[in-house]
């Protein structure tokens, strides 16, 4: 296949079957009904709305952004609107999961609101960018960007993405931060024929609700956002944040894991295990399992299995097998690339890149990932880097400001552990957020809670979608702090990113 290096509008998946437009508002946009993407469940409606490529020129070039509807299932006297959900990212993709969505919601948020699946600009079934085809994205081991021998090979691949990035998307690019997604959310809204909106947002999410809530509070319902990103720390800060916090979490790892010693043999103690991952690394880094999992590759698989104490028994097992001459699991976790892959990695990284500035130099990226490695280990490095933002940044602005001002009461979740949202930057946006209340959450350090964690977190969640309740000054709760045994696997909803 030859590198191909594209913009590819949604039109392209819903061609086919396009029906009439549904009316809409006086100055909304109406929406074109089509097909949903494969795999979709049943009674979900997938359809697009035209936004201006440039706010600032609304009668300028369109894009297509991708919407998705299941209807509320309560009657007329019980619906509140529209809840809008976004899983994070940027750019995991809800149009075509919210059939799937409602399933797992309470029945009181199903009977009181219609989902609206929502794919940013870049993603998904919206007008799309693909920074690389699926050959040269799948390529591996992939170069380490703090090792010295590899570090060269590792600018020369990142130059190369961003500038197919460049090249596929040349007039999108400085039109891709938060700010123009939040504007593109409000015409969901409107085009839905909503005054307000209610909105669910996970991880990247939840920063996206804070940007919609400052551009729009007067259109606002209801917010619940749930492992919350920094506002103050947009985006480059925000690894080192993680860094730090990836290496505590991958210390509990290792405890949890060396209680367990007669069933993966890692280490009696946390001490050994870390110490067996660092050996099984360095093995891997000098010779590739299967030729495709390097050390890179480890990296990548255990921040993965880091965001939930659920996927730990996968992480140990994979280790434990790979470690007695069984390569199979670590392997078969190098999935191929997709096209979808392709398009969420370069959407999160275009997204990254125009929400605010990095650094401009190659000095000072590689003095930080040295300094992280030195401090955090690899996994600090491998978390902080800021990918091909390096040679991407298409916004020098300062990122937008929260300070919350008009808004309605907001419920903010999350978990003291968490290391993808570190608790430290969640603090920092419910100071920005001044009628937000903080659940906090205890007993484990899970990425990810309403509709996860089950009645601990999804009583208040519930009640304050519903009701609009909120507690009168901010609470904790306890989750079953119970990690689980080997053998289990989660099961649960949604699986935010970032």
């Amino acid at each position: 296949m030859t590198r191909a290096v594209r913009v590819l509008l949604a039109g392209a998946l819903t061609a086919a079957a396009l029906t009439a437009a549904t009316p809409a508002r006086a100055g909304a946009e109406a929406i074109t009904w089509g097909d949903c993407p494969p795999g979709t469940s049943a009674g979900e409606r997938c359809g697009t709305i035209a936004a201006p490529l440039d706010h600032a020129r609304p009668a300028g070039e369109r894009i297509r952004v991708g919407v998705s509807h299941v209807a509320a299932t309560g009657t007329a006297a019980e619906r509140q609107g529209i809840l809008v959900v976004n899983f994070g990212g940027p750019g995991a993709s809800s149009v075509g999961s919210m059939a799937a969505l409602a399933g797992g919601l309470p029945e009181r948020v199903r009977r009181a609101y219609d989902l609206v699946g929502f794919d940013l600009r870049g993603r998904g079934t919206s007008t799309r960018v693909e920074c690389v085809d699926t050959e040269t994205f799948g390529r591996a081991p992939k170069p380490d960007p703090a090792a010295a021998r590899t570090r060269a090979a590792h600018r020369a691949a990142t130059r190369a993405f961003a500038g197919g990035c460049r090249a596929a998307a040349p007039d999108l690019l400085p039109h891709l931060s938060t700010r123009d997604i939040a504007r593109d959310l409000d015409l969901v809204r409107a085009a839905f024929g909503e005054e307000r909106l209610t909105f669910l947002g996970y991880s990247y999410g939840s920063y996206l609700g804070a940007v919609y809530g400052q551009l729009f509070p007067s259109r606002v319902h209801r917010m619940l956002l749930d492992s919350l990103v920094d506002p103050t720390r947009v985006w480059y800060e925000t690894g080192f944040l993680q860094a730090r916090a990836f290496h505590a979490r991958h210390r509990d790892w290792a405890e949890w894991t060396a209680e367990r010693a007669d069933r993966y043999h890692l280490g009696a103690t946390r001490a050994a295990v870390l110490a067996s991952w660092d050996r099984l690394r360095a093995r891997l880094a000098a010779a590739p399992a299967g030729g495709v999992f390097g050390g890179v590759e480890l990296d990548q698989y255990t921040i993965g299995n880091l965001y939930t104490d659920q996927d730990w028994p996968s992480l140990s097992a994979a280790l434990a097998g790979y470690d007695a001459g069984d390569p199979g699991p670590l392997i078969a976790a190098k999935r191929p690339a997709t096209a979808e892959a392709v398009n969420f990695e370069s959407v999160f990284q275009t997204v990254s890149c125009a929400d605010a500035p990095f650094p401009a130099d190659e000095a000072t990226f590689e003095r930080d990932m040295v300094r992280l490695r030195a401090r955090y280990g690899a996994l600090g490095a491998a978390i902080a880097s800021p990918g091909a933002c390096l040679y991407l940044q298409t916004n020098t602005a300062p990122p937008t400001r929260i300070d919350g001002a008009g808004l309605p009461g907001v419920l903010l979740i999350q978990s003291v552990g968490d290391p993808a949202t570190p608790y430290e930057g969640a603090l920092n946006l419910h100071a920005a957020l001044p009628s937000s209340r903080l659940l906090t959450v205890r007993g484990n350090g899970n990425h990810g809670h309403y509709l996860v964690d089950g009645p601990c977190v999804d009583d208040r969640g519930t009640a304050y979608l519903v009701d609009g309740s909120l507690p009168e000054t901010d609470i904790e709760t306890e989750c079953d702090g119970a990690l689980p045994e080997p053998n289990t696997r989660s099961l649960g909803v949604v699986r935010p990113h970032r």
